[in-house]
């Protein structure tokens, strides 16, 4: 699918392809939080809650993290929701300052509330969520379709008229591919995962092949990999981070950005006064697809993206 005759080879040697997180957050007890820490893998309850305020007497009383349980499912409230696939983190922290989270019947306003997901139930606007079965979708966009879920026109089209299934299913995007674009979407109802692949922090790597109207020379090449100013997803001057990109034919080149900035190829060959004629995406962190699979999806799993790529996968076409 790629020219291997590669002609000339612009890597920034800036960056780094690592993924970070804090698998933890902070959370105060005693009065401020009405609660008291939670203890192998769940809140102290009667002699435990004795305990704690002991502790309190003695001196005690100190802040404690509530680092994630993936056994028992242990972990702050505002984490929970996103786990449990309700709402983003920061959506989330709206929905329990703004009084509408109800654990085990109370109104929690405490972002760091320990909850047990498998145990507490938690209500938000008075209905109970419960942990979701997790889907995992790869999609090929062919170009004309919109990634969001509602279209922008009345004569738009979005991906979901092709695989309505994942609409039906509340699988969202993991960032986004233009109209004009083509090629590799990832689609979930795992909030982690979408974050993981898309969010301000990611540096997942995507994978594109681009064709544009006018070459770029050498100088250009050198700029374009080091970063330049674009205007971001809010209008504001960006300057992209460092990202490699290959020379493969006239006018042809393979770009590898660890960014989500919205139409940001075609802005960063703009800024040379270059148009894009076409874009393929063609693989995001180690899963691929073929240019020949456009209009067809095939489940996945959220290993295959990070670890080994997929080798020899039945794809279903829509």
């Amino acid at each position: 699918m790629i020219n291997k005759d590669i002609k000339k080879d612009v890597k920034s040697t800036k960056g780094s392809a690592g993924r970070g997180g804090n698998a933890s957050v902070k959370q105060g007890y005693g009065k401020r939080s009405g609660r008291p820490a939670p203890e192998d893998g769940r809140g102290e309850r009667g002699a435990g809650a004795k305990k704690a305020e002991d502790g309190k007497k003695s001196g005690g009383g100190a802040k404690k993290s509530i680092s994630y349980n993936a056994h028992g499912g242990v972990c702050a409230l505002y984490r929970a929701l996103s786990k449990l696939s309700v709402c983003s983190r920061t959506a989330a922290k709206e929905l329990i300052l703004g009084g509408r989270v109800r654990v085990n019947g109370t109104v929690i306003n405490d972002l760091m509330y320990g909850v047990c997901m498998g145990k507490d139930k938690i209500k938000v606007d008075g209905t109970e969520v419960k942990e979701k079965k997790h889907q995992y979708i790869a999609f090929n966009k062919p170009a004309g379709y919109e990634t969001s879920l509602g279209a922008s026109g009345k004569s738009a089209k979005t991906i979901y008229e092709l695989i309505p299934f994942a609409k039906a299913n509340g699988l969202n995007p993991a960032g986004k591919l233009d109209k004009e674009s083509r090629g590799l979407i990832l689609l979930s109802n795992d909030n982690n995962f979408l974050n993981e692949v898309s969010g301000g922090d990611s540096k997942l790597a995507k994978f594109y092949i681009v064709k544009s109207n006018i070459d770029l020379d050498d100088e250009q090449l050198e700029e374009f990999a080091s970063g330049v100013v674009i205007k971001g997803s809010s209008g504001e001057s960006v300057k992209t981070r460092p990202c490699t990109i290959r020379h493969l034919a006239e006018k042809v080149f393979e770009v590898v950005l660890s960014q989500d900035i919205n139409r940001q190829i075609r802005k960063m060959f703009e800024y040379f006064g270059v148009k894009v004629v076409d874009l393929f995406r063609y693989r995001v962190g180690k899963l691929k697809i073929d240019e020949g699979t456009e209009g067809a999806y095939f489940n996945i799993k959220p290993e295959e993206v990070s670890g080994a790529p997929a080798e020899g996968r039945t794809k279903k076409k829509v």
